[in-house]
C-alpha cells in the first residue's frame, strides 16, 4: 500500500479543503497518510481551531497531522493554536520539520 504525506506550504483555505477530503480518503482505504504544515500554511492551523471543522477533528482524532513545523508557526502566529490543539511539532532541521524520516519510510511527498 502507497503510503502519501502531504506538505502545506499554503493558507489557500479551499486547497486545503481538497487536502482534507483527500487525506481522509486515502486513510479509509486502508493507506498510510499525513499532513505537515510548513512555511504560510501553519496559517489554517488556527482558523479551524476558532471554527471547528469535521474533516480537521476527524484528521486530529486519526493522527494524521503529522507534524507542524515550529519557526512557521512561530512566524505566522500559529504556534499557540498547535499546542492548544496538541499537534506535534517539530523543529530538528534548523527550526523546521524535517522530511528525511518519512522519505526513510518510502512516503512520496506531495507538496500543496
Amino acid at each position: 500500500m502507497k503510503k502519501l504525506l502531504f506538505v502545506i506550504w499554503s493558507a489557500n483555505k479551499g486547497t486545503f479543503t481538497h487536502v482534507m477530503m483527500n487525506v481522509l480518503d486515502f486513510f479509509e482505504k486502508g493507506y498510510k497518510v499525513g499532513v505537515v504544515f510548513e512555511s504560510e500554511g501553519c496559517k489554517l492551523i488556527p482558523t479551524y481551531e476558532e471554527n471547528k471543522n469535521d474533516k480537521f477533528e476527524k484528521m486530529k482524532e486519526n493522527n494524521l497531522i503529522f507534524s507542524v513545523c515550529k519557526v512557521c508557526a512561530k512566524a505566522t502566529g500559529a504556534l499557540e493554536s498547535a499546542e492548544k490543539q496538541n499537534l506535534p511539532i517539530h523543529d530538528n532541521l534548523f527550526g523546521h520539520t524535517p522530511l528525511e524520516n518519512w522519505v526513510k519510510e518510502d512516503f512520496d511527498i506531495i507538496s500543496v
